[in-house]
């Protein structure tokens, strides 16, 4: 069987066959166009809450801001804000720091990774959850991720998100939950990204999803992205529901600008539809 057939196989089951979840902690304009997909290849400071492991992919310094609104139904609305700043250039090791400030509290993450060997590499960050003042008390938790890239157009990352998962981790909604990601370049113009994920202990029981993207690339520093999730956490409401993205993307020498739109079609514990807006951009050198 040649080469192009079984990647149409591959890619009929994970579109059709696959069920999962996914528990990242915050969404940029590029992830929340990609429907939460992008675990094996982030872009720039995206890597602090996707997988930390590709700073050490990517040899450069990223100073990041993000701005994200939503509303809905029954006046359902509020904002997020975002930001990072992300080392990959030193030679012990490389690092980032994340701060984010959301309408159920705020969380820091900080970062680091190593490559083990040229294709491979590990790391690791802490996560610190502050919840609004007068609430429940601090949440800390850890993620682990490597990633690898076995061939130039393929690239695999495995995460395994809130580590401890303490019963005040639980109470955060800070669950554990396992990532395969998944990234194909083809031809260097169409960017696939299929993200299976498992979380034991998912609210409701389901503990199967998926987040799968698509990102073309008409130009060389322009970007068309969308993408879609189902039973998987949506970062600026705090639940785990299902929907689809779409966005766009410039990136130029020292400087990348994105947006991304978000229409949330339901979650778990039953709030209305929503949509979210979010804007971002990265200087690096």
């Amino acid at each position: 069987m040649s080469m192009g057939a079984h990647m149409k196989i591959f890619f009929i089951l994970a579109f059709f066959g696959i069920k999962s979840l996914s528990a990242a902690d915050f969404h940029s304009p590029r992830s929340v166009a990609l429907g939460g997909a992008g675990h094996a290849g982030p872009l720039l400071n995206d890597s602090l809450y996707l997988n930390p492991t590709f700073a050490s992919f990517y040899p450069v310094v990223g100073l990041a801001t993000n701005y994200l609104w939503f509303n809905g139904e029954d006046n359902q609305s509020g904002r997020l804000y975002n930001l990072s700043v992300q080392d990959g250039r030193t030679p012990l090791f490389q690092a980032g720091v994340g701060y984010t400030v959301r309408e159920d509290g705020a969380l820091l993450h900080l970062g680091a990774s190593k490559k083990i060997v040229q294709q491979l590499g590990v790391g690791i960050s802490g996560k610190i959850f502050f919840p609004p003042q007068g609430d429940q008390e601090d949440a800390f938790d850890l993620v682990f991720s490597m990633l690898g890239v076995p061939q130039h157009w393929v690239q695999i990352g495995f995460v395994i998100d809130n580590l401890i998962e303490s019963e005040t981790s639980r109470a955060r909604g800070l669950l554990r939950e396992y990532i395969l990601g998944t990234k194909f370049n083809l031809v260097n113009i169409l960017l696939l990204y299929v993200d299976p994920h498992f979380i034991p202990h998912a609210p409701s029981g389901k503990t199967f999803g998926y987040e799968m993207g698509i990102e073309i690339a008409p130009f060389s520093d322009l970007f068309l992205r969308m993408g879609a999730f189902k039973n998987s956490k949506v970062p600026h409401l705090g639940v785990y529901g299902r929907g689809f993205g779409w966005g766009i993307g410039w990136v130029a020498p020292k400087i990348s600008i994105e947006y991304g739109m978000s229409r949330v079609l339901g979650t778990f514990n039953g709030l209305p539809t929503s949509t979210a807006h979010t804007f971002g951009g990265t200087l690096y050198f």
